[in-house]
This record gives structure tokens, sequence and C-alpha cells, in this order.
């Protein structure tokens, strides 16, 4: 009976300091370290694209990528999706929006959250946000679930006045 009263109480003090965290300055303008891809993203090998500066941008499957889809799901896309990559991708209606990582040498990663008209997403519960850890190893991972997302579904109110574009470079 013990163990599960440490259990309990275990947990119950993870959320306490998730709760915690998620409502400072480290959570909510993690964007000032955030960086958005310059001009056209080149395709150069499988899911590696560079930008316009050679920065390595990674796109994601859609199962990472489930929390900055739309709430509803569009009827069409444009004619042209995804105007700024080369070669041009496919528009999914249930993942219109695309999720490109690139790691930094702090062991985090820029993200970037492309819509299907060619902009960026940097606003709102659903923008792209600096990961304080790279997701691309399974330790990258967990440590991206306790640092960046749970963090998100206690507070997802990011300090939008970091998010201009010329910020974000």
């Amino acid at each position: 009976m013990k163990k599960i009263g440490f259990s309990v109480l275990g947990i119950f003090m993870l959320f306490l300091i998730m709760g915690l965290i998620s409502q400072g300055d480290w959570h909510l303008k993690r964007n000032k370290q955030n960086k958005l891809p310059t001009g056209k993203l080149t395709q150069v090998e499988g899911k590696i694209y560079l930008d316009e500066h050679a920065l390595k941008w990674i796109l994601q499957p859609n199962s990472r990528n489930v929390f900055h889809q739309p709430d509803k799901t569009p009827v069409s896309g444009p004619s042209i999706p995804y105007p700024n990559v080369s070669p041009p991708l496919n528009y999914d209606p249930d993942y219109p929006n695309l999720k490109f990582l690139s790691p930094d040498e702090q062991g985090g990663s820029y993200e970037a959250i492309l819509k299907p008209d060619g902009l960026f997403l940097i606003t709102g519960k659903k923008q792209g946000t600096y990961n304080y850890s790279d997701p691309s190893d399974f330790i990258g991972y967990m440590k991206h679930v306790l640092m960046d997302v749970i963090p998100h579904f206690f507070s997802s109110d990011y300090d939008d006045s970091l998010n201009k574009p010329e910020l974000l470079r």
C-alpha cells in the first residue's frame, strides 16, 4: 500500500511541477529561440530539406504532427499547395499543415508549421514552438514529451510578441 501512495504522490508532484513550469518564461517565451526556414525549402534527400541559408529542415511524419492541425478538416486546399517547397508536396486534407524540425547545437530543435498557402503558423496554440529537446531518438523523444509537450497542455499562452517573422529568421 505504501508503494501505491508513493506512486500517487510522485505523479501528483510531477504534475504540480509541470503546472508551475508551464506558467514561467522558460515555457511561455520559448519562441525567442525559434527560427523559421528562410526562402524556399529544397529537398536534398528523403525527408531532408535545406532553406536558402543552407539550414537543414526535416519533414516530420503526420503521426508527429497531430497537435498542429486545424480543428476542422478543410474541404480542399489551394491549387498549388506549399508553394515554397521544392519539389511540390501533395496536399492531405486530414493533415494539411506540415511540420519541419531543424536540430540546433544545444540539443533542441527549431519548429516550423507550414500551412498549405505557404505561410508559417506563428500564433495560437497550434503554432510551431522551439523544442528544448529534439525528438529525433528515443531519449530525445522522452525528454521532448516532458520538457515541451506536457507543459503545453497546462498552458499554450505563448508570448506572441516574439513571433514576428523578422525575429524568427
